[in-house]
């Protein structure tokens, strides 16, 4: 009996110096949620991009990691002034895809304006696209398609079954 003391006391001792094992994250939940968030993105010294949004929940680990969600968020692209919101944007901030929901709007040089109710846009291949249908206007011309796809470096876009009017200035 003695000796099983002996040999229990220094195992007993040792499994309550054992570190509490990790709970476990609930990936419904995000790790990060930040308020008020403005990110602005520089080359050397030259401001380029300005992000904003109300409020940015970001996921780092496991399945769900880099997965984003960011409300009232909206992008300024500081060399022409292009200006981009949407009410949810969701997406991985790892792998560059996020799609902007609920109403996407741009304001862009020349009085150019679009809106479509969903866009999506992948950073490695530099394309922003929708096949939610979207309105483009600007003075003198509106242009209503049932999508597109642009080119966002070369700073072009084809159009889907596009319906093209001329109006008065």
């Amino acid at each position: 009996m003695n000796a099983l003391v002996r040999w229990l006391l220094p195992v007993l001792a040792l499994l309550s110096c054992a570190r509490p094992s990790q709970p476990v994250r609930d990936p419904s939940h995000p790790d990060l949620t930040l308020e008020n968030v403005t990110v602005r993105s520089w080359n050397g010294t030259e401001l380029r991009v300005i992000t904003t949004a109300d409020s940015l929940s970001l996921s780092r680990e496991g399945g769900a990691a880099g997965m984003l969600t960011a409300r009232d968020a909206g992008i300024t692209v500081i060399r022409d002034g292009t200006h981009v919101t949407a009410p949810i944007v969701t997406g991985n901030f790892l792998a560059g895809d996020v799609e902007g929901q609920g109403g996407v709007k741009l304001t862009a040089p020349n009085e150019v304006k679009g809106e479509s109710p969903r866009v999506a846009y992948s950073r490695s291949l530099g394309i922003a696209s929708s096949d939610a249908g979207v309105i483009v206007t600007q003075p003198g011309m509106s242009l209503e398609a049932t999508g597109f796809t642009a080119n966002v470096p070369e700073q072009s876009a084809e159009f889907e079954n596009a319906d093209t009017r001329f109006v008065p200035k």
